[in-house]
């Protein structure tokens, strides 16, 4: 019996889980698979790299911009300079490879966290894959490499704890519930905004529990008294959150900034990731078929009269996130998780409830039955498991590749770059041919989808004229910058008025079509079938 335990714990240590094979094939696929062109989609992950670099470099962090042209030396808020850099010592270490390394940690941890938690809540294995599948297609509009992936891990996180705390019955609660969220609010703030998704979480549980109390206070008084105690409990940590919000470089001015870059109209009008979803894409269409699972759990939960309602919180949180979802395409990823968390243990109810439905015909209740009972073989199996050596064994081994410039002997098994279908890399390598030994280049006019790319091939040499730092620039240049990629009325006058003499621009852009219309004022400098670069004569 002795010698028998040890070898127990070491195979439930060794022997790799769903969760430890979803993880490796998710972490390989987003590194060097075929899921590997999304994290470096973004090119605005540049100035972010850079950022981090300029941090390391000068041991302070940036008050004032010195990435653009016409912004130079204007107060500037690195809001995620944590992240910063951390993606700033990983390009120095091992180049892209390290940057898209750690996305690629960060999203297989969400998506295999996200699998494990519908698994506790009681989401049979089967089912509770499909559903990951599903958030993590859904989640696939937005799959970069920049910090907002780490507002979907500590979102879940939040999600999680604060479910736990709700569920908590002992008067008793766990200290540690308490001073999670004020310390991890000590990170979050510093590492991304997402920081108010998840004050908003807390709010929602710290309501919920108050509405119950109150609720059950004529007829169960212990149970008043509990639910009371957690709504204290939850306020006061909410507002020990808020406080922690406070501890960041800027203070109380971060929150001014973002309230009024969030405030502002135009920006949020014009800002594509700000954008309502299109449901004409794959990531959206997944997005609507979660919405579909959450009407039909939600209508037969309340069909059903033997089944417990659904707990306000979750109702709350299911408003939320799909207002949320559909507020802005950035919004769905977490919203996805969050939705399907909810819904993942009702649907698993019902499925398992047709075992056992008489007016179900026979061969569905059979099916059901032997299905449902094979999955739950299986998640009882799985939640042993608990060892998670072979995805440490990935992330370490991977990332000794990336040290190695992503060889492994003669073979180069990762080679992160941005797609130079997509950005200018030709067009970019032409201009720091051109500036090379000059004292001081002309600074580069081009669209802000691209300024990030520019700032991490060209900066110092060469400035960008804007970037997509939109709360920087604020809505009056964006809206100038609008004026000039559009050609409407007034944009010479923009050109003029920043002194514009190289400009780099998408190959097919209306605006690239007008200059080519221009040849006494503009010469084409270069040309391919992304970008072309126009002088000023």
């Amino acid at each position: 019996m002795s010698s028998a335990q040890p070898t127990s714990s070491a195979a439930r240590f060794l022997m790799p889980s769903v969760r430890d094979i979803i993880f490796i094939f998710l972490f390989w696929s987003v590194l060097a698979g075929p899921l590997s062109n999304r994290p470096l989609a973004d090119p605005d992950i540049g100035w972010h790299i850079r950022t981090g670099e300029q941090i390391l470099a000068t041991h302070t962090l940036p008050r004032t911009d010195s990435f653009s042209a016409i912004m130079q030396g204007q107060p500037w808020y690195a809001w995620e300079w944590l992240y910063d850099v951390a993606l700033g010592a990983l390009d120095h270490a091992c180049g892209l490879n390290g940057v898209v390394w750690l996305g690629a940690v960060l999203a297989a941890s969400v998506f295999v966290l996200l699998l494990g938690e519908l698994l506790r809540r009681g989401t049979g294995l089967l089912l509770a894959v499909v559903l990951m599948l599903l958030a993590e297609a859904a989640a696939m509009i937005h799959l970069f490499a920049r910090p907002h992936i780490v507002s979907w891990l500590l979102t879940l996180l939040w999600f999680v704890a604060l479910e736990r705390w709700e569920g908590w019955e002992r008067p008793d609660r766990p200290r540690w519930i308490f001073w999670f969220f004020p310390v991890s609010m000590v990170l979050w703030v510093n590492l991304h905004a997402g920081w108010l998704f998840g004050m908003v979480l807390l709010a929602i549980y710290a309501f919920a529990a108050w509405i119950e109390s109150v609720r059950v206070a004529n007829r169960d008084a212990l149970a008043a008294i509990r639910t009371r105690n957690r709504a204290r409990g939850m306020a006061a940590a909410w507002i020990a959150a808020a406080a922690a919000t406070l501890v960041n470089p800027y203070g109380w001015r971060l929150h001014q900034h973002i309230v009024r870059y969030l405030g502002d109209r135009y920006l949020m009008n014009h800002i594509n990731e700000f954008a309502s979803p299109d449901f004409h894409g794959w990531a959206q269409r997944c997005y609507a078929v979660i919405l579909l699972l959450v009407l039909m759990a939600f209508a037969g939960n309340r069909l059903s009269q033997d089944r417990r309602p659904l707990p306000l919180s979750q109702l709350l949180v299911a408003l939320f996130a799909t207002y949320a979802g559909f507020y802005a395409s950035r919004n769905i990823p977490v919203s996805s998780m969050l939705l399907v968390l909810i819904v993942g243990p009702i649907l698993w109810e019902d499925f398992t409830a047709l075992a056992h439905k008489l007016g179900a015909w026979p061969w569905v209740r059979k099916g059901a039955a032997r299905i449902s009972e094979f999955t739950c073989r299986m998640t009882a199996q799985e939640m042993e498991l608990r060892g998670h050596f072979w995805p440490a064994i990935a992330v370490v081994c991977a990332f000794a590749i990336c040290l190695h410039g992503g060889w492994l002997g003669k073979r180069q098994l990762i080679h992160a770059q941005f797609d130079a279908k997509k950005v200018p890399a030709a067009a970019v390598s032409f201009l720091l041919n051109e500036s090379a030994g000059k004292p001081s280049a002309e600074p580069v006019f081009s669209n802000d989808s691209w300024g990030g790319y520019l700032i991490y091939r060209m900066y110092p040499e060469r400035k960008v004229v804007v970037d997509d730092r939109h709360d920087l620039y604020g809505s009056d240049r964006v809206r100038q910058l609008l004026t000039v990629m559009q050609v409407a009325p007034g944009w010479r006058s923009v050109l003029e008025q920043w002194q514009i003499r190289t400009a780099l621009l998408a190959a097919d852009s209306t605006l690239a079509n007008l200059l080519r219309e221009l040849p006494q004022e503009w010469r084409v400098a270069y040309e391919d079938k992304v970008a072309v670069v126009f002088e000023k004569r």
